[in-house]
């Protein structure tokens, strides 16, 4: 099972600062799919856990999840139901019940969802962070045989605000400026926060900077292949 981590350094003056304005972390995790889905708050971290060098540890262990809320900006989305899966799995939404059942046959490197029920649900994925299992992004599946594919990027967004905001909750505008982070290839990434000049890491090409008010949907939630596209209607046939 393969750990990433980010950590991110801060100078005492600022980390001093940004606990005294009440800044969170705030930690983002980018998809790819075939429909439009939208990000959510996957991890936080509140302002009195602030270090000097804080770091940000996952794992490639999901879960999948379904959940009757309506995907709409500020709302925080509640599992319905939630089951351990793994890339390349196939997640039933059961008929009648609405329960959740995973197996063989989904896409390589994707978690693949399939609606037998006769009613729309949301549905994503859960991702361990820092030890805890959170949501991090949210789709809209229909019924009578709909799919979903979803595929865990190894990308990251980081903002600092001090908006008071749960895990979980979807986000369509960035907060606050902050930095994409492309762990691509690798297992980790070293940066470095600084209050006003914002994030940094020696001029590296895997990490770029946005501003506030960035469109994180489309940040965070790339499209897919024409092959998965292909194949995820292929489900519902």
């Amino acid at each position: 099972m393969a750990t990433f981590s980010i950590t991110i350094n801060i100078s005492p003056e600022d980390v001093r600062i940004l606990k005294e304005q009440g800044y969170s972390l705030y930690v983002f995790k980018s998809v790819a799919s075939s429909s439009n889905g939208s990000p959510t708050i996957w991890f936080n971290l509140p302002s009195e856990k602030l270090l000097e060098k804080t770091v940000i540890t996952w794992k490639e262990e999901f879960q999948a999840y379904n959940s009757a809320t309506t995907i709409a900006p500020t709302v925080t989305i509640e599992a319905s139901n939630t089951i351990a899966t793994d890339l390349g799995q196939l997640v039933a939404i059961e008929k009648g019940s609405g329960s959740l059942s995973s197996s063989t046959g989904g896409l390589d490197g994707a978690v693949s969802f399939l609606n037998k029920d006769t009613q729309t649900f949301t549905v994503g994925i859960n991702q361990m962070v820092n030890g805890k299992s959170n949501i991090l992004c949210a789709f809209p599946i229909l019924g009578a045989g709909s799919s979903r594919v979803i595929t865990p990027l190894t990308k990251i967004a980081l903002i600092f605000s001090t908006n008071q905001i749960v895990t979980a909750t979807v986000i369509i505008k960035a907060m606050s400026g902050g930095a994409l982070i492309d762990l691509t290839g690798v297992s980790s990434r070293e940066t470095i926060y600084n209050i006003n000049e914002g994030w940094s890491a020696g001029g590296a090409t895997w990490l770029k900077n946005f501003d506030a008010f960035t469109d994180l949907k489309k940040l965070l939630i790339e499209n897919s292949s024409r092959e998965e596209r292909a194949l995820s209607a292929g489900f519902a046939e």
